[in-house]
């Protein structure tokens, strides 16, 4: 055995959650609402016994698991609460002893998501598929997919197959990951960065650039380029929204330019049948709204999120410190973000992180950007369990918080990472898994 210390503790674990129990924890990740268990105990032997019932009186993606000695009853408002009262089982399942009981579940917000950068380095669909795995087991629902940037444009557009150079998706293999997706019922919701992060672009349509990473707003023949691949994308992605960027522009004169630009382009999306999504940095473009959601992700800019909400736009909560994960998580790493290397993001912070009650906010995301990460190893060393944190956090009420509580459930979380082959980056021994610094 390579690790007896650690399987000793995750073993005591386990005993440690069938002893408490009774008292309305459980060992399940994110932790469920309301739990009411008694002293019975049920027989792993009827799992099969599962009846499944349509209750229109729960709450949407929301379920109740009633385990009796030899059965179980699960109610739930749609499909989706229905596969996420079996994501609860599984992992209750897991545990030496099934208590019977009533469990009552429904999401703290509609938005949970993840964000993987793709157009940085290329990971390839059967690493999208693990990480689209392990997002609903742990109830996540929206997966942002950055699919251009400076360094590559990896979605194919038929009616300009020249944008795709390198590494890149078949519209054949997206419908392939989006159907993926919705069987865990997870939303896809793909990003084309603009008018900055645009070098992909500008380096295929150079008279429609201005500068190497920007577009030109006053260009007129820009826009029917544009409408042509927002139709095909909206074609692809059968999901609700369409991210269209808008950080990150500098210079002078941009402010008014942007500003054209962002008005027309989010047109464009909304005639496609979409509802665009913007960075906050778009803000001041006055975009509609009631056709906008705005992406809060500056943390340096809370006048920015403040802003936002005041106005009245849906917002979803994504802020740097401390929901970007490809900045470090222990100060022993070395490879953090490229602005500053050695900021972490605790697994602790992104738990711990005090979020705005405003009726406008969403939910939650966590962001991955891939400058720095080459390998599907040096991803999951990234993401987990640091996503896992997020991902309670996006459906736990916070009165049912507690972090030492996810810390002795996470320990069960550890066995199945390690069974499944996730390298993890593991706190409670750094050696464990050697950071991998590609």
């Amino acid at each position: 055995m390579r690790y007896p210390l650690l399987s000793l503790f995750a073993s005591a674990a386990l005993f440690f959650w069938t002893c408490i129990s009774l008292h309305g924890g459980v060992p399940v990740i994110p932790e469920p609402n309301s739990v009411n268990l008694s002293e019975k105990t049920f027989n792993k032997k009827n799992l099969g016994r599962i009846k499944y019932v349509t209750a229109k009186d729960l709450p949407a993606e929301g379920y109740e698991i009633q385990i009796k000695k030899k059965r179980i009853l699960v109610r739930s408002s749609d499909e989706a609460g229905k596969y996420y009262a079996q994501q609860t089982l599984e992992q209750l399942s897991r545990a030496d002893v099934m208590y019977c009981g009533i469990i009552k579940d429904a999401p703290r917000y509609g938005w949970r998501g993840f964000m993987l950068d793709e157009a940085r380095h290329f990971l390839g669909k059967e690493k999208v598929k693990e990480v689209l795995d392990l997002m609903g087991r742990y109830k996540l629902n929206r997966f942002h997919w950055h699919l251009s940037d400076d360094q590559g444009w990896r979605v194919e557009i038929k009616a300009y197959p020249q944008l795709c150079s390198g590494e890149y998706y078949t519209q054949e293999e997206i419908r392939e990951i989006v159907a993926y997706a919705a069987e865990r019922h997870i939303e896809v919701i793909p990003e084309i960065d603009m008018p900055g992060h645009a070098t992909a672009f500008t380096k295929t349509f150079p008279e429609l650039a201005l500068g190497e990473r920007t577009v030109n707003p006053k260009n007129e023949k820009l826009y029917p380029v544009l409408e042509t691949i927002i139709r095909e994308l909206a074609g692809l992605f059968p999901g609700r929204y369409l991210h269209i960027g808008g950080d990150e522009v500098f210079g002078e004169g941009w402010k008014e330019l942007q500003k054209e630009f962002e008005l027309r382009h989010s047109a464009n999306v909304i005639r496609a049948g979409k509802t665009p999504i913007v960075w906050d940095d778009a803000l001041e473009s006055e975009l509609d709204r009631n056709t906008t959601l705005i992406h809060w992700w500056r943390a340096d800019h809370p006048e920015s999120l403040k802003k936002a909400l005041e106005v009245g736009y849906k917002t979803i909560i994504s802020p740097w410190d401390p929901f970007y994960l490809d900045y470090i998580q222990d100060e022993r790493c070395k490879e953090g973000h490229l602005a500053w290397k050695q900021y972490v993001n605790g697994m602790d912070e992104i738990y711990g992180y005090k979020l705005s009650e405003d009726q406008h906010v969403m939910g939650i995301q966590a962001n991955l950007w891939t400058e720095r990460v080459v390998t599907g190893e040096r991803l999951d060393y990234m993401v987990f369990p640091r996503l896992i944190a997020l991902a309670e956090k996006a459906w736990t009420l916070e009165s049912n918080l507690n972090y030492q509580n996810f810390l002795e459930r996470l320990e069960i979380e550890y066995g199945y990472l390690d069974s499944i082959q996730v390298y993890y980056y593991d706190f409670r021994d750094f050696d464990r898994h050697p950071e991998p610094l590609k």
